[in-house]
């Protein structure tokens, strides 16, 4: 008898810490910041057109998020040319310079052009064949829709047009570099601005740019992937 009081006793006690213990964990606060709620390493940006909140609101309410998609994200294939373009060839954004115009151009083609449509190699693959609507398509995308295309530098080796009205894109290696997306803040316009940077294979920094992107006028798939901005200033970030 002794023994079974002994043992009602001790399933008392036990039942009786096992309720504190949910009582506890009951009172902890649960996770409302951003930390609790977006997914880990989404890029997000920052509505520019988003009205102050008044005095005493949450930082929350005050900063209104979205996550970057993918019509933003696709851009980095253009600004990754512009910012080649002043990493290895010293040139600032331009698009009434030649130089920088081609120079431009020839890097998005070069990296991205093979999956614009109807482009082809030569059969050394030394050089990829474009089509005149396709670099033209590419120079919108990467100075505006309504910027004029100059002829190419006499002394331009690396993209020439040839009789039959293609384009012919040397094939080089890409420059130790990748791009790296950072932020980006929407205007009221529905423009975006937008900072992007090349690194090194080791993490380091070598070019901060920031861009203006405007939405375009006309969306296509030229060039193998919808683009809906085109870029209009880039610069220092």
């Amino acid at each position: 008898m002794k023994k079974w009081i002994a043992v009602i006793c001790i399933c008392a006690v036990l039942m009786s810490l096992a309720g504190c213990a949910a009582s506890d964990n009951s009172k902890k606060p649960q996770g409302t910041g951003p930390a609790a709620t977006a997914d880990e390493g989404e890029p997000a940006i920052s509505d520019s057109s988003a009205t102050e909140s008044s005095e005493g609101e949450t930082d929350d309410v005050q900063m209104e998020s979205t996550v970057v998609d993918e019509t933003l994200t696709g851009m980095m294939k253009p600004l990754d040319a512009i910012m080649l373009t002043e990493l290895v060839n010293k040139n600032s954004y331009q698009p009434d310079d030649p130089t920088v115009y081609w120079n431009t151009v020839y890097y998005y083609l070069c990296l991205y052009g093979p999956m614009a449509k109807g482009t082809s190699y030569d059969s050394k693959k030394a050089y990829l064949i474009a089509g005149a609507d396709v670099v033209r398509e590419t120079g919108r995308i990467l100075f505006g829709e309504t910027v004029r295309e100059p002829e190419i530098p006499k002394d331009f080796k690396i993209i020439s047009l040839h009789d039959n009205g293609k384009y012919y894109v040397k094939n080089n290696p890409r420059p130790e570099s990748y791009p790296v997306f950072s932020s980006a803040v929407k205007n009221s316009d529905g423009s975006y601005e937008v900072i992007a940077q090349l690194a090194d294979v080791h993490g380091k920094i070598l070019v901060n740019h920031s861009f203006h992107l405007t939405p375009k006028n006309a969306v296509n798939d030229l060039l193998g992937q919808k683009y809906y901005y085109s870029v209009s200033t880039a610069g220092v970030g």
